[in-house]
């Protein structure tokens, strides 16, 4: 796949990994470049991908009325997904070496990465990891009749649990996601025995948004991950 669209880099001085940072509905990757830096302090070379349907990519005129947000979201993710392949390719790094991280539908995005590409850990902000969990929850609060046939994804990452480090954070008064869909993944997660591997923290008031307690748990929870030398054999990678 040739990549046609702008990829926004940020490096590190010395770099000791990669990560990929993925912005939510209706947001921009430029946005995302003073998030970028942060993550960049702490030694990973940060590439922040322009989406399909944002940014300047035949963006949508109004992302957030209901029908255009229903008639696209699936398919950005699922793209955007696909697309990671070559961006990792073409980054100088390892899938091995690269951590997937996203806010929202970019948390999405990060959960589809993880669970199709051999990448070291996920960290997802107000995101969700159980693709059907949530279509089913977006169609119940939508009044829309329940999904028929064939899922709009390729997998459902809650069906790809192992060793792989994963950080969910999420508000417990967020009303786009609801924490329901990430307490799903989390608890499938935990009943796989994967409970050293995973770790949800939950924000008492917070609605859909990323706080600065969220981005500090971020930035804590790298520096530690870092100290305990993740490497190629940490995880067993199977897709199913």
């Amino acid at each position: 796949m040739k990549l046609d669209f702008p990829i926004h880099i940020v490096r590190a001085s010395q770099p000791t990994g990669a990560i990929l940072l993925y912005h939510g509905w209706g947001g921009t990757a430029i946005s995302y470049l003073a998030f970028a830096e942060q993550l960049a302090d702490e030694g990973y070379d940060v590439f922040v991908p322009e989406l399909i349907r944002h940014d300047q990519r035949e963006p949508l005129d109004n992302p957030f009325e209901p029908n255009v947000t229903t008639t696209y979201f699936w398919s950005v993710v699922e793209q955007s997904i696909t697309e990671a392949a070559e961006i990792i390719k073409q980054s100088d790094w390892n899938a091995s070496d690269v951590i997937v991280i996203g806010v929202s539908m970019g948390g999405f995005i990060a959960h589809g990465i993880l669970s199709r590409f051999p990448t070291k850990a996920l960290v997802a902000i107000n995101g969700g990891g159980a693709y059907l969990e949530a279509e089913r929850q977006f169609r119940e609060r939508d009044g829309r009749p329940p999904l028929q046939g064939v899922a709009p994804w390729m997998l459902d990452p809650i069906d790809v649990m192992d060793k792989r480090p994963r950080l969910l954070l999420h508000g417990d008064a967020d009303e786009i996601i609801p924490l329901s869909i990430q307490q799903t993944y989390f608890e499938s997660s935990i009943q796989a025995g994967f409970h050293q591997a995973i770790e949800l923290r939950v924000f008492a008031g917070i609605n859909h948004t990323v706080s600065d307690t969220m981005i500090d748990q971020l930035i804590g929870w790298l520096k530690q991950f870092k100290q305990m030398e993740a490497t190629d054999g940490l995880h067993s990678f199977s897709p199913q």
